[in-house]
């Protein structure tokens, strides 16, 4: 939701709700206290939690039902209740309109499940308590099932879309002396340094590779509770030199960091989505992914890079290998990305898939057979 984010869910959520907003799509949005949202968006009405931002979820079914029902007397209704997350607020949602007797329907998107023993208790009950349930990939909605044991036949996937704005571009100058790229055959991986993102492996093929690729080097951009642990890594492997970290990296600059590369790799075990794939292979690049959770969906193999099983490190450094070497073949993927990016991933098609699903739900809700059967 904020201007800045630090994951593809944030980013997917503002994204989504301000080109609802600007469709046309009226909204009363509900944030903590200091979170801060884009500014004059179109039929957006903001409301504040009373407390601050970081709200835990064994908290928000105290604070989340009382909110909700201030902002339906505030707002005189609402057509539907959407909840962004499962866990945080799933159950407040379901519990406010049990004890208000709000007669709307509930909406959940969901992106994926990480473990917890908890999976089953929560987020399989806010699941079956909904009317539907938006997801971005079949993934996720396999996950569901195969995890949960919940049904699924009320879950519509909708696949993330990429802005247009992620597009290939020339190397800005002072970024390239910035990490040190002059000169260079840049493979980069853009995303949060944090476990199932599988970066112990990312250094480990990288290090199979960078003997025989002398002028290649690895840019790491990104933020997240595991830097400090693969600096000492990429030292301790003699990478020192040929591994560049970031850290956090602006919206504004996002672009211009994708635009530093040639190859894109991405090793991470579990994506709902992927997000940075799809960002990736819009500005053109070739992608390097591990074949696990969504990326499968996103990215063809031997189409625009190549999916390998991040069990098998021999076999991802082989095939990274392979594109640094090949100029050609970097460029014929980068050009196939692109296009499929264009034809399957752009948000006007997020948008108007969503809020198909929306329209579906308050429609089947306000039918009489429906409504007589709430009551």
């Amino acid at each position: 939701m904020a201007p800045e984010t630090t994951s593809g869910g944030e980013t997917y959520e503002r994204e989504l709700l301000v080109r609802l907003g600007r469709r046309g799509v009226r909204l009363d949005v509900i944030l903590a206290r200091d979170k801060r949202h884009p500014a004059a968006v179109p039929n957006w009405t903001v409301h504040r939690f009373g407390i601050k931002r970081g709200l835990r979820w064994w908290v928000a079914p105290a604070v989340v039902p009382g909110a909700v029902k201030r902002v339906w007397d505030e707002a005189g209704g609402f057509d539907l209740l959407r909840v962004h997350s499962l866990r945080f607020i799933g159950p407040g949602a379901l519990w406010a309109r049990r004890r208000f007797r709000l007669d709307v329907p509930v909406v959940a998107h969901h992106h994926h499940l990480d473990p917890s023993p908890l999976n089953r208790l929560i987020e399989r009950r806010v699941v079956e308590g909904v009317e539907r349930v938006v997801v971005g990939s079949e993934f996720a909605r396999r996950q569901l099932a195969t995890e949960l044991g919940c049904r699924t036949d009320h879950v519509a996937v909708v696949p993330y879309g990429v802005d247009e704005r992620f597009a290939p571009g020339p190397r800005r100058a002072d970024l390239v002396e910035r990490y040190g790229l002059a000169g260079a055959t840049v493979v980069l991986f853009f995303g949060g340094l944090k476990s199932r993102k599988n970066l112990p492996l990312l250094l480990d093929v990288f290090a199979r590779v960078a003997a025989t690729a002398p002028a290649a080097r690895l840019v790491v951009a990104g933020g997240g509770p595991l830097r400090a642990e693969l600096e000492r890594r990429a030292r301790a492997g003699g990478l020192g030199d040929r591994v560049v970290f970031t850290g956090y990296v602006a919206e504004a600059e996002k672009v211009d960091h994708f635009n530093l590369a040639d190859v894109f790799v991405f090793p991470s075990a579990m994506e709902g989505f992927g997000l940075a794939i799809g960002e990736a292979m819009s500005c053109g690049l070739p992608v390097v992914g591990s074949d696990r959770g969504s990326i499968p969906e996103i990215l063809v193999d031997g189409e625009g890079g190549f999916l390998v099983d991040p069990a098998a490190p021999e076999r991802f450094a082989e095939r990274l290998a392979t594109l640094l070497a090949d100029a050609e073949l970097r460029a014929r993927f980068g050009r196939a990305n692109r296009a499929r990016i264009d034809s399957r991933f752009r948000w006007d098609r997020c948008v108007a898939g969503t809020a198909a699903v929306y329209e579906e739900t308050v429609a089947a809700w306000r039918r009489p057979a429906t409504a007589g059967a709430r009551r």
